[in-house]
């Protein structure tokens, strides 16, 4: 199991890097009694029958890692969701992509811990990754909006230091007043 959701997260979020996906949209929307997260994709897809092998941990197709047989992304999401009365969707068409929506109860006791979603986004965003990620977070009504290719034009490139600095500033930034605004709700 993962230390955090940020960890799932972003564990799932390379499984579309690694599917050939040129278009990634994460949507991580949080309230009070949810917590719902999207995934969505135009990578290779998968059949009902692939999907259903993803689901077993000891199964993997042997293209994304030649030396290992096993996957865990999606068995430790499926896994967390049993764990914690939580739901998962996955739609899945070979050629045309993926999305994997999931909802938690945020107050479940057994749920992980949420973790922290700047590095989370910082890792997502400076992977080596050539199409666009959008990254939606929103917590109790406020938003914020993430482009890889929006911050690659304004920030160069972003594994530069100047450009990390930046970004992580920014992305800390936002989070704070998500924060903020949970902070006047109380």
């Amino acid at each position: 199991m993962h230390a955090t959701l940020c960890d799932l997260i972003t564990d799932l979020v390379q499984n579309a890097f690694e599917a050939d996906a040129t278009e990634i949209k994460l949507n991580v929307e949080e309230t009070e009694k949810n917590l719902k997260v999207v995934i969505q994709d135009n990578g290779k897809g998968m059949s009902a029958e692939t999907l259903e092998k993803a689901k077993d941990p000891f199964w993997s197709d042997g293209r994304k890692h030649r030396h290992r047989n096993v996957g865990l992304g999606l068995p430790f999401l499926f896994q967390t969701s049993e764990m914690t009365n939580g739901r998962v969707e996955i739609d899945s068409q070979e050629g045309l992509g993926t999305t994997v929506t999931f909802h938690f109860d945020p107050t479940h006791v057994d749920l992980p811990v949420f973790g922290n979603f700047t590095t989370a986004a910082i890792t997502l965003m400076t992977y080596g990754f050539k199409g666009n990620l959008t990254i939606e977070r929103s917590r109790n009504g406020m938003r914020y909006t993430l482009s890889r290719n929006e911050l690659a034009d304004a920030l160069g490139d972003l594994n530069d230091l100047e450009s990390l600095t930046l970004l992580k500033a920014f992305v800390e930034s936002n989070e704070e007043e998500l924060n903020h605004n949970d902070s006047d709700i109380l």
